[in-house]
């Protein structure tokens, strides 16, 4: 992954036996070791007895093969609490009128009274001159802070600026690039191919695409079908038993969208529903199993919604695992949305 975020195969093994701050991640963990019967062995016997040594070295070696063998779900991992670093010390410089503190620790701890502080004191003349200086510069530095914090809050939002408008031209909000997806061809081209699947997935169902309301995904807008302009199907096997079937419906505006996902979300419910807590994908995103042989995972990128759907034995139990397909679709859908061919691959995972 190269970017010092990777996570390390000891902490991800401990969230699993602990109640700590990241259990929804750790579910997902959970659900990719139980898809491999050595993963699932290993978790057993460590959560069967937490404090053995040996059995929780045997499941932080899981956890290794597991992120090594499985790069795009160790680089969503990389994306959640397990993968970021702690802050690393940093040595913080404070002037005061008459003295320069040098400390070394993190940003949060109180000035330490230990050799960790160094103090120069500096003459009466130096000090008036630099507050003078100091009173010189106040102006220009809150402005300059002010400038820094709006860029940092733009990019955390996610805008780049420059590359695209920062409102939709429709509406109030942030802007997804886009162009709807009324073209068939386009829509199907979202839809991965063997080659993007993770290895041991063949196609059972050839793909299929049309405009509007004419093929087999039904009308999610009842009180304006013309809203939904194209959709594409195609279903992937694993084993004869376990499929996973992915939809997409293109939408005129990411609001037409969001209603579809609504409506789509309400149909998905029953009394043997449940949902499964899952990091967020896209600009929404639910899942939600059916007994213990189904799941379904929706998601919104912009004007288009996705629907992967597990049928199979144990497809409860592994439900979190369909964020690696989620997500897949999810970027393959923004990809087309911004102009650009799909690529986007989970090649190498194991499914």
């Amino acid at each position: 992954m190269g970017d010092g975020r990777e996570p390390a195969p000891e902490t991800v093994a401990a969230a699993l036996l602990g109640d700590g701050p990241h259990r929804a991640v750790a579910d997902v963990v959970r659900a990719r070791l139980r898809m491999v019967p050595e993963g699932a062995r290993a978790l057993d016997a460590a959560e069967a007895s937490p404090g053995d040594a040996r059995k929780r070295e045997l499941l932080t070696a899981a956890v290794a093969h597991l992120l090594a063998s499985d790069q795009a779900f160790a680089r969503y991992l990389a994306t959640t609490g397990l993968g970021r670093p702690a802050d690393p010390p940093t040595v913080q410089l404070r002037s005061e009128p008459g003295t320069v503190q040098l400390r070394v620790g993190p940003p949060s701890a109180p000035p330490p009274k230990g050799p960790t502080t160094v103090q120069l004191r500096t003459g009466p003349a130096a000090a008036r001159a630099q507050a003078a200086l100091a009173a010189r510069r106040s102006t220009a530095g809150i402005v300059a802070a002010l400038v820094l914090v709006l860029i940092a809050a733009l990019v955390a939002l996610g805008v780049h600026l420059g590359s695209r408008p920062l409102l939709k031209p429709g509406g109030p909000g942030l802007a997804h690039a886009a162009r709807p997806l009324g073209d068939p061809v386009l829509v199907r081209g979202v839809l991965p191919d063997e080659g993007a699947m993770p290895r041991g997935w063949q196609v059972q169902r050839a793909p299929q695409s049309g405009t509007g309301v004419t093929g087999p995904l039904p009308c999610l807008l009842p009180d304006s079908c013309d809203q939904q302009l194209a959709y594409a199907t195609v279903t992937f096997g694993a084993t004869s038993v376990q499929t996973v079937e992915f939809d997409v419906v293109a939408f005129a505006s990411p609001e037409a969208a969001a209603k579809a996902f609504d409506s789509a979300l309400d149909r998905t419910a029953g009394e043997e529903s449940t949902t499964v807590a899952i990091p967020r994908i896209g600009d929404q995103s639910a899942t939600r199993t059916h007994g213990s042989s189904s799941a379904v995972a929706l998601v919104r990128v912009g004007g288009v919604l996705l629907l992967v759907r597990d049928d199979g034995p144990g497809a409860a139990l592994t439900a979190p695992g369909l964020t690696v397909f989620a997500r897949l679709l999810a970027d393959r859908a923004g990809q087309a949305q911004d102009g650009r061919t799909p690529d986007a691959s989970a090649r190498g995972t194991t499914g």
